[in-house]
């Protein structure tokens, strides 16, 4: 049976109208500030990490530098973990690792050194507004994506995939796309 609601009163629908048009100052005010900033993260089609291929979640059991430092030239860092490396400054708080892997192997390999759990973790949510242990988000696509690779040996999603990526995962974000455009 569908569920029966009672209809709003005039100040319910006064408060719910009042709420919606301060959203929307705050989001113009926000598209003001950004200016030019705006219209070219505007142009940018944004890509869903976690929908580019078959997403496998695993809790850290060491420290996050520890993996990274084992998927050197085996992966290809995206998202937080890019940005960490290539820029020096990450743009998410989770402490999460971001990779694209060519196959479930390099992650059980992960495992057998004792870097990640076993078993897959069940919180497979992105951008966790929750604290939790730090985890490896591990892409294997079909295709992989756009990279290069740092002097150091680290394989990173190129500028213009971390762009794609940032705003597919927190959304419009000036501040944080500011900081990749610059570089």
């Amino acid at each position: 049976m569908p569920e029966v609601r009672s209809p709003l009163t005039a100040e319910a629908r006064l408060a719910q109208v009042r709420r919606g048009e301060a959203a929307r100052r705050r989001r113009r005010l926000l598209r003001e500030q950004a200016g030019p900033l705006w219209e070219r993260m505007a142009r940018v089609v944004p890509a869903v990490f976690t929908l580019q291929g078959k997403l496998d979640v695993r809790r850290l059991v060491a420290p996050a530098e520890a993996v990274v430092e084992a998927l050197r030239g085996r992966a290809i860092l995206a998202l937080d973990t890019a940005a960490r490396i290539s820029l020096g400054r990450g743009l998410l708080a989770g402490g999460d690792v971001h990779a694209y892997v060519e196959s479930r192997t390099v992650i059980d390999s992960l495992a057998e050194a004792g870097l990640v759990d076993a078993s897959p973790w069940p919180d497979p949510v992105l951008v966790r507004p929750w604290a939790g242990p730090p985890r490896l988000l591990a892409v294997v696509p079909a295709v992989p994506p756009p990279y290069r690779a740092l002097a150091s040996g680290h394989l990173v999603v190129t500028r213009e995939r971390l762009e794609r990526e940032l705003l597919g995962a927190v959304g419009p974000r000036p501040d944080l796309f500011a900081l990749v455009e610059g570089g």
